[in-house]
């Protein structure tokens, strides 16, 4: 997986960098900020509920109406499905003591990241409109976790090394399929953009042992899957021609 990342991380700056030299001939690049609600599938849904993420984007449109992007979010979510946790470490009514015999107060939430390079295509209302639909498919990574918050407490059975044992680190290469309207305004007031997007992702947990349950990990991969709906503001560097186009 570090092998991965590190051709994937080259691949990214070599993206930048040759669309960089290239601006003046694109139609347009911008930068855009997202939030997106996500619905579990698959085997993710039997550790997480439906989770939100905040994310930004890269992307450029070529005059040929191509589109090419970079795309990172921040997962998050506060519905912990295995309620049973921590039960190999519980009291008989259910509560974890701390070191100094008080119970302890534990936050459990779902945190990850994703990471991907987009392309697509863009279909405008006419030829001097930026407005449409925009479709695109994304490769990258995807990981996840129970982040388990323990707030500075003194819980020895909880250290950072024995969350280890019940966070359920998982990481896999991922795809993501989106398809979105954005809307130019004609003044070049704000430009905003809505849409679906369903992510797959293939991961495996990374951590040898499962405290919770008793049990080694099987060495094997999952399909996780999301379906989103997202919300973007976009934030336009550069547009080709700017007088020759309207928007609406």
């Amino acid at each position: 997986m570090k092998g991965f990342l590190i051709k994937f991380y080259t691949t990214v700056f070599f993206f930048i960098f040759t669309n960089t030299l290239n601006a003046q001939e694109n139609k347009q690049s911008a930068f855009s900020v997202n939030y997106n609600y996500q619905f579990a599938f698959g085997n993710i849904s039997k550790t997480f509920g439906n989770n939100s993420s905040v994310g930004a984007c890269y992307f450029f449109e070529t005059t040929k109406n191509y589109l090419f992007g970079i795309e990172g979010s921040y997962m998050f979510g506060n519905k912990i499905k295995d309620e049973s946790i921590f039960d190999g470490i519980s009291s008989s009514d259910g509560g974890v003591i701390g070191g100094n015999g008080q119970y302890a107060n534990i936050n459990l939430m779902e945190i990850g990241f994703n990471t991907y390079l987009l392309a697509g295509f863009c279909f405008h209302n006419s030829e001097k409109n930026l407005s449409g639909v925009y479709l695109s498919q994304g490769i990258g990574y995807l990981q996840h976790k129970i982040f388990i918050d323990t707030k500075n407490q003194n819980i020895p059975q909880l250290n950072e090394n024995m969350k280890k044992g019940y966070d359920r680190f998982s990481n896999g290469i991922s795809t993501k399929f989106s398809i979105d309207y954005k809307f130019y305004h004609e003044k070049g007031m704000f430009q905003i953009s809505s849409g679906l997007n369903y992510t797959i992702a293939y991961t495996k947990i990374q951590r040898n042992y499962d405290f919770a349950n008793n049990l080694k990990y099987p060495n094997k991969r999952n399909w996780d899957n999301f379906l989103g709906l997202k919300f973007e503001v976009i934030i336009p560097i550069n547009r080709k021609n700017d007088e020759q186009f309207h928007y609406f």
